[in-house]
């Protein structure tokens, strides 16, 4: 069996299993989210170096965790609409603008533990607790999964095969023009088609495409440049043909926030997001 096939079956089986145990919105389904979680968090301490620095990553993940409680423990749930919930998730939003720039900017020189440990917690704290939101509607899981695994698939095989400018050759030189060209073509395309078939508005659909093509690109590339600084190519070995689950799981991170303040955003506005009953 190829590599590639190693790679397509293992990403459809785990999406699979994933969908289903999170769709189910049951306590399975949540624990089953927050055991992933928990193995991501054991693969991003393989990204820095030192023991101890391991150690202060984690320290400073469970301080602001313990924080972040302390601060909406006022509210019966963390979805509700107060302003420092969407405060909370437009600054982890726009982070990943910055962290974007940053990676585009990046030149092969060392990334410090310091550094790496702070955007550890600065990208899967957020990430973590968009889980929350996630699964208050079966159809959340569905719509990200579906529209993120898209877009790296389309990214994967038109830069495969059409690809010849790679985009940022320092961090992740597969990564091409055409390849992003065509994921942000054929993305919104299959968000539309699916607001055609749920009935929904197109125009909303199609944005979240787009959105989700440049947003998981980021998120893709950023822990590419993590591991390069690390000088490992994949964050494990648990999935057959992808590596861990921050490998097959990247873009997804990185997306979890602008869907959190999309969402609550739109309940404080009153307005149906993406065309689901909340």
């Amino acid at each position: 069996m190829s590599e590639l096939t190693k790679r397509i079956l293992s990403a459809i089986v785990m999406i699979l299993v994933f969908l289903y145990l999170v769709y189910d919105a049951s306590i399975v389904g949540i624990i089953f989210s927050e055991l992933v979680f928990s193995i991501i968090l054991w693969e991003y301490l393989g990204l820095i170096k030192k023991r101890k620095n391991k150690i202060i990553f984690i320290s400073l993940f469970v301080l602001i965790n313990i924080m972040l409680l302390a601060l909406l423990s006022n509210d019966k749930l963390f979805i509700s609409s107060n302003l420092l919930s969407i405060y909370f998730f437009a600054i982890s939003s726009f982070s990943w603008i910055f962290i974007g720039f940053w990676v585009f900017k990046y030149q092969g020189e060392p990334i410090t533990d310091l550094r790496v440990s702070l955007l550890g917690a600065l990208v899967l704290i957020p990430a973590m607790y968009s889980l929350f939101i996630i699964l208050t509607n079966s159809m959340y899981p569905l719509l990200i999964i579906g529209a993120v695994s898209i877009a790296d698939t389309s990214a994967y095989f038109i830069g495969r095969r059409l690809g010849k400018r790679p985009i940022i050759p320092n961090v992740s030189p597969g990564k091409t023009v055409e390849g992003l060209i065509g994921s942000l073509i054929i993305t919104p395309l299959f968000t539309s088609i699916a607001a055609l078939i749920l009935d929904n508005n197109i125009i909303h659909f199609l944005f979240f495409g787009v959105a989700v093509s440049l947003i998981s690109f980021i998120g893709d590339v950023f822990f590419s440049l993590l591991k390069r600084n690390r000088n490992i190519k994949e964050s494990s070995n648990l999935i057959p043909g992808h590596g861990g689950f921050i490998d097959l799981l990247d873009g997804t991170i990185a997306i979890l926030p602008f869907f959190a303040l999309s969402f609550l955003l739109a309940l404080l506005l009153n307005y149906n997001f993406l065309g689901f009953i909340f």
